[in-house]
């Protein structure tokens, strides 16, 4: 029983030794903090720029509701399709940075201030934003889908 509780102990302390076989070089968590940032930065620029974009299709689609109105719903269709294709390449490329970073293996650096990662707060809103986004073109595409069939 007593070489079981020595095993389990030495066990115990093997735990903590490993994690730190996960701790990156300073080079590659500047690497991811730089990626982030860029992510975060182009996310930001890529979802400005869509608004508006998002706002005139949803106002040619209403006006596709009225009978008086030439609706050409197959080029908006198009272009609903090449906003999902830009959408989709935008949110992998945000995952794929936001996956990238791994806070816990760069500990030492955040706190001795030699790099400074954005904070997680910033970062974890554009999910949200993205997610509603597909969600925007997704509707649209639906609609103009509709409207193409009949």
């Amino acid at each position: 029983m007593r070489h079981l509780a020595s095993l389990a102990a030495i066990a115990l302390l093997a735990i903590p030794s490993g994690c730190n076989t996960t701790q990156k070089s300073h080079a590659a968590c500047e690497s991811d903090v730089d990626r982030l940032k860029d992510a975060i930065r182009d996310t930001s620029a890529y979802l400005e720029d869509l608004r508006p974009r998002l706002k005139a299709s949803f106002l040619a689609l209403d006006a596709c509701d009225r009978v008086t109105t030439d609706c050409d719903a197959a080029a908006w269709l198009a272009q609903a399709e090449a906003m999902r294709a830009e959408h989709l390449d935008r949110h992998a490329e945000f995952n794929r940075a936001v996956d990238l970073w791994w806070p816990d293996a760069c500990v030492p650096y955040i706190q001795s201030y030699r790099i400074n990662p954005p904070d997680p707060k910033m970062y974890k809103g554009y999910f949200y934003s993205l997610d509603e986004t597909g969600k925007q073109i997704d509707e649209l595409i639906e609609r103009y889908s509709k409207r193409v069939a009949t």
